[in-house]
């Protein structure tokens, strides 16, 4: 039986955050037998040849990225980190791979507009953890860096808002993790303590405001409203 894009994907995933390269760059060439031209797959893939020291299959597969998409963040960042000859001996900053992992009605996956001035999909590595405010009207997505936080992003989505408020008024823990990351877009999962989310069916598309400057710091309605939750 052929296993889907999305398993075959979640297993890949998950070799790579056991430190499984060979079984990485196993299930990664699979996916690519069918789906040639997944660049996703194929940064995975040049990600598991650096850490096994391949670099000249590293290089040979970011440059089939960029061929396609030149100004790929992250293909660029490896394609660097390939040519100097370089192995991250800490994936991703010792993540726990659970976090990572999708679980019916506490989980939804989401893709937001990176906001923030001088800050790209460079600055954000798979399974970092973000912070959310979650109030009435929005949801702001901080990341931390150099011990402060910033305001990357704001969520806007009716659906997502809800919940995330209905979260926060039972006292749920909620947490977010990046997943991955372009030039100026950002893939998160976000994980509540309690069943809040619909099955993942259906495709979530969440409404981000164009840009942080569009707030209105001056609206009285806005100052009026308490923070539920800050992590």
């Amino acid at each position: 039986m052929q296993l889907s894009l999305a398993i075959l994907s979640k297993k890949a995933i998950e070799a790579a955050l056991g430190y499984e390269w060979i079984k990485a760059i196993e299930l990664n060439s699979q996916i690519l037998e069918k789906y040639p031209n997944n660049l996703e797959t194929k940064i995975r893939l040049g990600r598991a040849f650096i850490q096994l020291k391949q670099f000249e299959k590293a290089k040979k597969i970011f440059k089939e990225v960029l061929s396609v998409d030149p100004i790929n963040s992250v293909a660029l960042k490896n394609l660097e980190v390939a040519k100097n000859k370089k192995v991250e001996l800490k994936h991703e900053n010792g993540i726990n791979s659970n976090h990572l992992l999708k679980e019916p009605g506490t989980t939804v996956e989401i893709t937001a507009n990176i906001n923030c001035k001088g800050v790209t999909g460079r600055d954000f590595t798979i399974g970092e953890c973000l912070k959310f405010k979650i109030k009435r009207r929005g949801v702001e997505v901080y990341k931390s860096k150099k011990d402060k936080d910033i305001l990357v992003s704001i969520l806007e989505d009716k659906e997502i808002v809800s919940r995330l408020n209905k979260a926060a008024e039972s006292h749920a823990e909620v947490s977010g993790y990046v997943i991955r990351s372009a030039d100026k877009s950002l893939t998160m999962i976000i994980k509540s303590s309690i069943p809040i989310f619909r099955s993942e069916k259906q495709d979530i598309r969440p409404y981000i405001k164009k840009g942080l400057d569009d707030i209105d710091l001056e609206d009285e309605e806005d100052e009026e409203e308490e923070e539920i939750v800050e992590e």
